[in-house]
């Protein structure tokens, strides 16, 4: 059996998008056990922006197009061909920053958050974006998740449940600071100001302390900036990342795997896809550290060429945006 190594590669980032691709690499790696070498090396494929808008506060993608959310409340969709993008449609309904996107469970709606304390829920017509619910609140969205008609809110203050179908709305966690929060399976997980993480169970409203609080005085001023959850792993960032399978997570085991930053240096924003781990850190705001996923090791940078505002994965590839409305994105060779 002859298989380049660049070939199985392709099949192992394929086997998350088509099953024939998952059944050739199990017969691939039946016959060849050997694991390939990872490359390190990342090309960027895409740089775009138009100025007037402010900071790219937001990035998704949705029916095949790049939605970018700005600091002036405009979402804007890019066309992207090769290295070529184009826009394909604008708006500006948002009074001010976008801060974040989800989608809905069927796919079929977009919803952005803003600083304009409200959610709006976006269909794609024909040739335009139009915003069918416009849904209020009391503070700024910074983030949030969807799980069936519940959309799980993370705001300065609190975090909280809205029910689509009931139009009702509860608060949780009011004294835990939380600063950063992940959906899975219908759980909610929240990364919170004493290093603590907390899962709110979206259906049956359960709230289970998977990770104690940490009362050292030496810590007092860290909190857990960001959480992703990503292939049945759970990641959290501080001062440092840390890493578990979600079911170690709740049989509070020592994590996994360990990642020390620099001292004196926070991380702001993570991603995680395939081999690596994508953070931006408060002390080199203009640069994404790459890391490798199972060996926790800095294996390179990849520079924004300003501060980064936002930071977004899909597909292998690894997308930022920044204060000066650009958008980079590069993919491991």
């Amino acid at each position: 059996m002859s298989l380049s190594e660049s070939s199985r590669e392709s099949l192992r980032r394929l086997s998350s998008f088509t099953w024939m691709a998952e059944e050739l690499l199990q017969v691939t790696d039946y016959y060849l056990p050997r694991r390939p070498s990872v490359s390190c090396v990342h090309t960027q494929i895409l740089e775009i922006g138009q100025p007037g808008n402010g900071a790219a506060t937001a990035i998704t993608f949705f029916r095949g197009q790049l939605f970018v959310g700005y600091f002036d409340g405009t979402i804007r969709a890019w066309d992207i061909k090769g290295q070529r993008a184009v826009i394909s449609r604008e708006v500006k309904e948002h009074k001010k920053a976008v801060t974040c996107f989800a989608l809905s469970e069927s796919g079929e709606n977009l919803l952005s958050g803003s600083a304009d304390k409200s959610i709006r829920v976006w269909k794609m017509a024909q040739r335009k974006l139009e915003c069918v619910e416009v849904i209020r609140m009391k503070d700024a969205v910074q983030k949030f998740g969807i799980y069936g008609d519940k959309i799980i809110v993370l705001t300065q203050k609190k975090v909280l449940k809205f029910s689509c179908s009931a139009r009702s709305t509860q608060t949780f966690y009011k004294s835990k600071h939380v600063k950063s929060l992940a959906l899975f399976q219908g759980k909610a997980y929240l990364g919170c100001g004493d290093l603590s993480i907390q899962e709110l169970d979206v259906s049956v409203e359960s709230k289970i302390e998977i990770r104690a609080p940490t009362r050292s005085w030496r810590i007092s001023k860290q909190s857990i900036s960001s959480i992703v959850v990503y292939k049945d792993w759970m990641y959290c960032a501080g001062s440092q990342v840390e890493g578990s399978a979600m079911k170690d997570w709740k049989k509070r085991c020592k994590p996994a795997m360990t990642m020390p930053i620099s001292k004196g240096t926070n991380v702001d924003a993570m991603a995680v896809v395939e081999d690596f781990i994508y953070l931006t850190c408060n002390k080199s705001p203009s640069i994404i550290q790459i890391w490798l996923r199972e060996k926790q090791q800095k294996v390179g940078r990849l520079s924004a060429g300003s501060k980064i505002t936002s930071i977004f994965a899909a597909n292998d590839i690894i997308f930022c945006g920044t204060e000066t409305g650009l958008i980079k994105a590069w993919i491991p060779l």
